[in-house]
Order: structure tokens, then C-alpha cells, then sequence
């Protein structure tokens, strides 16, 4: 299994949006984690950026404070709620045999929902990342995850 970690939205922006601040800043967290196992293990890790949020001049385009980012993280703009509409992201994942996506990040009722459509209508075995997922409503973040498979970081360590 060829597998990488998709972080979606996790920008100044969408945080100064939502209402779940908390939630946010733990699915950071939780992000951090899985990201660096993922890096330590050389496996991909895409930074998916909305350019809607403000654009690239602005702080709201920027990653929040707390996002741990490396320069290997391969960075994919995207205008669109799903982030395999309209970008290249789909051609980077063929072009290194990934099968399996993993997402994480904002806003669950939004672009996690259509990037997790996008990935399945495409092929790939697609998780949502346990705790790394942040929305608008608290409800509705854990409704999401009760409806799609959701994997956590044992599983992946176990897996991986």
C-alpha cells in the first residue's frame, strides 16, 4: 500500500472563521503528530491551501502558528471545495502509485466531505485522519467521521 497524508485548509483564515477554535487547534495537534510519523517514514505529505482565503499576500492565506510544515511537503493550491478539482493533485498521487489517501484538516462539512468524494470517485482507499479533522460544528465533525472510515495513529503506525 502506497499512502499519503492530505492536510486540507489548515490556514489563518479558516481558524478566524470557524467557531470551533478548540477543535481546531487539537485537530493541529493531532495533524503534527501523524504528519511527522509520515515524513519520518517517507511517506508523502500534501499541503493542500485554499487560495479563497485571502490570497497569497495576505496572513490568512498563511498556515496557522502551530502547523508544522517541511520544504519536502509538496504544496497544491486549490479554488474549488474538492481538492482534486481543478488542480494537479490527482496527477502527483498517480505519478507515485499512492492507493491510499489519508485527510485531515477544515472544514469537515465542506472541503474534507468533497476532497474524501473526490478521492473516492478516483480510485484511491480513502480514510479520514481520527481527530484530525476540523469544522464549523462540533456535532457535525463527529457525524462525518461516524458516516466514512476513519483510521487513527495506531492504526497507521501499526499499518505503516
Amino acid at each position: 500500500m502506497n499512502v499519503a497524508l492530505l492536510i486540507v485548509d489548515m490556514q489563518n483564515g479558516c481558524r478566524k472563521q470557524t467557531q470551533c477554535k478548540l477543535e481546531f487547534d487539537q485537530a493541529v495537534q493531532y495533524i503534527n503528530e501523524i504528519s511527522g510519523y509520515f515524513r519520518q517514514k517517507d511517506y508523502p505529505v500534501f499541503i493542500i491551501k485554499d487560495i479563497k482565503v485571502g490570497g497569497p499576500e495576505t496572513s490568512e492565506f498563511e498556515y496557522v502558528d502551530d502547523l508544522i510544515t517541511k520544504d519536502t511537503d509538496i504544496v497544491i493550491y486549490k479554488e474549488q471545495c474538492n481538492a482534486f478539482w481543478e488542480t494537479n493533485l490527482d496527477c502527483i498521487l498517480k505519478e507515485r502509485e499512492i492507493d491510499c489517501v489519508i485527510i485531515s484538516g477544515f472544514a469537515a462539512e465542506y472541503c474534507i466531505v468533497f476532497t474524501y468524494n473526490g478521492a473516492v470517485e478516483r480510485g484511491y482507499n480513502t480514510f479520514l485522519l481520527q481527530n484530525g479533522i476540523a469544522g464549523f460544528d462540533a456535532d457535525e465533525i463527529k457525524k462525518i467521521q461516524l458516516l466514512r472510515p476513519v483510521i487513527s495513529y495506531k492504526a497507521i503506525e501499526y499499518f505503516l
